[in-house]
């Protein structure tokens, strides 16, 4: 199924958390009865999920029409799909906004305005009868902005205050060819082939069976033997034959150092370096945070009690405002 980009989904941290799988969750009734789930102190109301779950299914159905709830995914009616996502990609932003709370992170004076700038837009653009059957007023759509934007810069904030040095050798991209074959005779024989001065690139198109003969790897990309024996050749070298899953491999490096990819690579190192601690924090935080769900709330909740409500521009609204 096509994924509807959302703001929610071009956040980086959507990358580093995984819902609330790490926070310990009781399903009960001792919320407030428009609470549907509560992480450490921080809640969700029903008509934020509701703002959250019509303007998606509204943009379902703009692209792929009504029908399409009368499939299902698995076990799951289409419906119930939507809903499980809704509450997932809520339970990141409300999880990230105590943890901006445990880290000391606040909203910023300019995006605090512009979220009252985006809320006066998408408030403004819903009918009376949306209103009402949503529950919402602008107030409660300010507050459903601030959070995006906080969950936002918490994840900046902490993952800027990680230091990560990444040497040139664990950034390095290398160009290498290859030759895969199925058969051990012919490898040797392929091998043979090369000591005696023959040419790897035209080897390599006449019987390697791999899609790629020429292609450039960095450090994680091929699994460790095939890694190992890539980044330990100089330019020129050709390997010795290795035996990798169901066939054998001999490689030529081309390259030792893509200077231009290798820099770029540095930096996506660090994010990634980042990301892990990110990770760490969270996960550290969220093991001890307890985590409650109105189960039967949002049972009750059903598409077709809400046909009357068209909006989805709420999401549009907040790339417009804070850049997708």
């Amino acid at each position: 199924m096509k994924k509807i980009r959302t703001a929610a989904l071009i956040l980086a941290l959507a990358l580093a958390l995984s819902g609330c799988e790490n926070t310990k969750i009781v399903l009960t009734t001792g919320l407030a009865g428009d609470e549907l789930f509560r992480i450490g102190e921080v809640s969700c109301l029903l008509p934020e999920a509701l703002v959250y779950l019509c303007n998606q299914k509204n943009r379902y159905e703009n692209t792929y029409g009504i029908e399409m709830w009368d499939y299902e995914i698995g076990d799951e009616t289409m419906e119930e799909y939507l809903k499980s996502q809704v509450v997932s990609q809520l339970a990141q932003v409300k999880s990230m906004v105590y943890l901006a709370g445990q880290q000391g992170v606040e909203l910023s004076e300019e995006n605090a305005a512009l979220a009252a700038e985006a809320a006066a837009e998408y408030y403004t653009s819903l009918g009376e009868e949306e209103i009402e059957r949503l529950g919402v007023d602008q107030e409660l759509i300010q507050g459903m902005y601030e959070d995006y934007c906080l969950a936002r810069e918490a994840y900046e904030q902490i993952t800027e205050d990680v230091a990560v040095e990444i040497s040139d050798d664990e950034a390095r991209i290398i160009e290498i060819q290859q030759i895969y074959v199925l058969e051990e005779s012919l490898v040797y024989e392929l091998k043979a082939r090369l000591d005696e001065g023959e040419d790897f690139e035209s080897l390599a198109s006449n019987y390697s069976k791999s899609s790629k003969i020429t292609l450039t790897i960095a450090r994680g990309d091929m699994d460790e033997e095939y890694e190992e024996i890539a980044f330990s050749l100089d330019n020129d070298e050709v390997s010795e034959v290795f035996a990798s899953g169901e066939g054998y491999y001999i490689l030529k490096c081309t390259s030792t150092y893509l200077e231009e990819e290798s820099e770029e690579n540095k930096e996506k190192v660090a994010q990634q370096q980042r990301t892990t601690r990110f990770q760490e924090i969270y996960a550290e935080l969220m093991a001890d945070t307890l985590s409650e769900f109105h189960d039967a709330l949002w049972e009750n909740v059903v598409f077709v009690d809400y046909d009357s409500v068209t909006t989805d521009s709420f999401f549009e609204v907040y790339e417009t405002w804070f850049g997708g």
